[in-house]
């Protein structure tokens, strides 16, 4: 068995037997960047085979410098997205059906056109776009210590991706400055928050993203879903959550039981 193949089954043991997130070490431990990518290439293959399905988008984890700070880490890095966990808003999850629940505040981007080349730059990425919509993504940190964290074995273990809801599309996205679109976060029992789409560079983001997933080798298809990082620092629910999530004219909603 390939290294990168052992270290994604031994993220999906730990996951099946509920353990606390902790630092790879020893011969689990990626030795670069380039190998715990593999290894996570390996987790979407056993996913798919076994039960979770196959992709449906990417995500960039990161992006925003409040994130990286909230994890210690000074660079984005990127998972992937199980189409099967691609849900509508308005959605309703329980909290007892994730070891962990985060819930961060992105801009998804729906895909047009096929990228299966690296090159791409902030002007030519917007020929791939085909809507921008207000999202969750919804993560598992399994009880993670947040002060040892490390970014190898957060790669390997898919960057800690659950899900993510989706919002109706922008309106006219093509004719606004993205950067500067107005977001609202309206959680239960707590004073809202807000943000601009710019504080995670959306667009600089995906050009990321696209770039490192086709230098690797596979493509962003058409229809695909990338998600560009979180605004506001994750929140953690405690069950009973009403949480509405505003970009523009459009709001994505999610209840957690």
């Amino acid at each position: 068995m390939e290294r990168a193949e052992q270290i994604a089954r031994e993220i999906v043991s730990q996951h099946r037997a509920g353990r606390k997130y902790r630092q790879l070490t020893g011969d689990f431990m990626p030795r670069d960047i380039e190998e715990a990518y593999a290894a996570q290439t390996e987790l979407h293959d056993i996913h798919a085979r076994e039960g979770r399905g196959i992709l449906g988008g990417r995500k960039i984890a990161l992006a925003s410098k409040v994130q990286q700070e909230l994890c210690g880490i000074d660079h984005p890095i990127a998972g992937g997205i199980f189409k099967g966990e691609i849900l509508e808003s308005p959605a309703k999850i329980p909290l007892s059906d994730y070891h962990g629940l985060g819930v961060e505040f992105e801009l998804a981007i729906e895909i047009e056109r096929t990228i299966s080349r690296p090159g791409l730059d902030r002007e030519s990425i917007r020929h791939h776009i085909a809507a921008i919509r207000p999202a969750f993504e919804l993560i598992i940190d399994r009880e993670a210590d947040y002060s040892i964290l490390d970014a190898r074995t957060m790669i390997a273990d898919n960057a800690w991706c659950a899900g993510i809801i989706i919002g109706d599309p922008i309106e006219d996205w093509h004719k606004l400055d993205i950067d500067s679109l107005p977001c609202r976060l309206e959680w239960t029992a707590q004073d809202p928050a807000g943000a601009v789409a710019g504080d995670a560079d959306p667009i600089g983001s995906l050009v990321w993203v696209a770039n490192l997933v086709a230098s690797q080798g596979p493509k962003i298809q058409a229809g695909e879903i990338v998600i560009t990082g979180s605004v506001i620092k994750t929140r953690y629910p405690e069950g009973g959550e009403h949480i509405r999530y505003t970009i523009a004219d459009q709001t994505v909603e999610l209840t957690i039981s």
